[in-house]
């Protein structure tokens, strides 16, 4: 069954079907071409990713049925072609005014319906009261306050160029302070809070900001591979069919990754679009969900014993015996059960 479809039978179950309501392309052209914004999804429906967007995608219109669209790639081809789709889904913002902007944010439907907010105010809000300070700063899963002290104004004009460059991804307020200027941001999705008051480095509010996007726990692509093989740490891959049980396992692991993150990267892996990637981390091939940590640097790979639940306390087991040396690398072979399957034995 491919990525989706999960969803798809578990919606029908229940009598209310999953699907896409595509628009043409007359009314495609009347929705940019006027002054109205339009979030658009252009999708292709027999890829992978785009199935897992399908329910994420129609969950959002039932929220927000205004300035959300999608197009049906597969028979629309030379309307894809011109605005530069290349791959599927794509989602991509019309402001009203001829502009467009590529959407990267999490294919989530409250991602999504956070994202159609921000799209459509200023880049930086101005924040007059405490009560508005803290009902912004909980309102986004990420959220920046500036403290501007009015003798900073160079800060104030650097401010605003980043909050332009990441306001898709970020609710970006300030508020005039006579004290020391200082910069927060509330990764509101992981519980984490990041400030600084040292901003002579013209590089210091980037990084913040990168710094509170980072995932506690990631999502593992073709696209970023490179960036987690290189930082040096170890990598528990989770491999997931569903969106929700991606979420689940998220919220219940958070705590442990938190514990862990100086040395290891925890990620999750869509077991639909990526499950190559499964038989190399010593892990039996659709056999999902499945949890293994892997070493880069000496190669090194520990495959979560198949017969162990995937829990917090006992991921955290696991990774101290493989830090006590309790657990030896995988041989590179799999261990035949008693009906033939491939099967890893109790380390």
């Amino acid at each position: 069954m491919k990525v989706g479809s999960k969803d798809l039978l578990l919606s029908l179950l229940k009598g209310t079907a999953v699907a896409w309501k595509h628009i043409d392309e007359d009314e495609f052209r009347r929705a940019i071409g006027g002054h109205n914004h339009a979030l658009v999804a252009f999708i292709e429906p027999s890829t992978a990713a785009s199935q897992a967007l399908e329910p994420e995608w129609t969950s959002a219109i039932e929220s927000e049925t205004k300035g959300l669209m999608s197009i049906d790639c597969a028979s629309t081809k030379s309307l894809c072609q011109e605005f530069g789709i290349i791959s599927y889904p794509a989602l991509r913002f019309f402001d009203g005014h001829g502009k467009m902007t590529s959407y990267r944010g999490p294919r989530r439907a409250s991602s999504i319906l956070s994202y159609l907010k921000r799209a459509v105010r200023p880049s930086v809000t101005a924040l007059k009261s405490e009560s508005k300070i803290s009902k912004f700063q909980s309102g986004d899963d990420y959220a920046v306050i500036a403290r501007i002290n009015a003798q900073d104004p160079h800060i104030k004009i650097l401010y605003e160029k980043v909050a332009s460059q990441y306001k898709d991804r970020l609710s970006f307020g300030s508020v005039e302070t006579t004290g020391a200027t200082t910069v927060s941001c509330n990764n509101n999705r992981d519980g984490q809070q990041f400030t600084i008051s040292d901003l002579t480095s013209i590089n210091a509010l980037p990084k913040l900001v990168e710094s509170c996007l980072e995932p506690v726990i990631g999502e593992f692509t073709r696209a970023n591979e490179m960036k987690y093989l290189q930082t040096g740490k170890s990598i528990v891959f989770y491999f997931v069919t569903s969106s929700q049980e991606r979420d689940s396992y998220v919220s219940a692991m958070r705590s442990v990754a938190k514990m862990y993150k100086e040395y290891l990267s925890f990620v999750t892996v869509d077991a639909g679009e990526y499950g190559d990637l499964a038989a190399p981390l010593g892990l039996v091939p659709g056999a999902f969900p499945a949890l293994s940590v892997q070493n880069p640097m000496f190669g090194q790979v520990f495959p979560y014993p198949r017969a162990k639940q995937i829990t917090p306390e006992a991921v955290g087991g696991f990774l101290m015996d493989i830090v006590q040396g309790k657990v030896q690398p995988w041989d590179g072979t799999f261990a035949t059960d008693a009906a033939g399957e491939h099967a890893h034995d109790e380390l």
